[in-house]
């Protein structure tokens, strides 16, 4: 059966740094946590804005400001069509001191652009960022 569904992405910015949360994914495995952007599926009936709110609330328990949408993609897994809306953000100063990871988190850091490639594991996630000025 064929599906489409929605993601949001949250690459939050502080000067030339970028927030990274490293999510729990499979205890099973050597290293269970992959570092991500900010990410979360859109619910139906749902605006994108909204969901990108509300995984920033539900994720670092802190509010953020979207600057701009950034890119776009679109990527088929297997009969399901899976398109995003990547948004670049910003935290007040003041929210930073205030984040709490959600329990399926189990840091988070800033990073430099650079620096992508040595947290940033899903190859797909690095070819959208390749040419994006952020």
């Amino acid at each position: 059966m064929e599906s489409t569904f929605l993601r949001v992405k949250g690459i939050i910015k502080k000067n030339d740094k970028y927030l990274l949360i490293k999510r729990w994914v499979d205890d099973r495995i050597p290293d269970p946590f992959v570092w991500e952007f900010i990410d979360a599926e859109v619910q139906h009936g749902e605006a994108p804005d909204d969901a990108l709110h509300r995984a920033v609330r539900e994720q670092l328990s802190v509010e953020e400001n979207i600057d701009k949408i950034e890119y776009t993609w679109s990527s088929m897994l297997g009969d399901t069509h899976c398109v995003g809306i990547a948004y670049l953000c910003s935290l007040k100063e003041e929210d930073e001191a205030n984040i709490v990871l959600s329990e399926e988190f189990g840091d988070w850091i800033w990073v430099s652009r650079e620096e992508f490639p040595k947290y940033i594991e899903n190859q797909y996630v690095l070819q959208d960022l390749e040419g994006k000025t952020l």
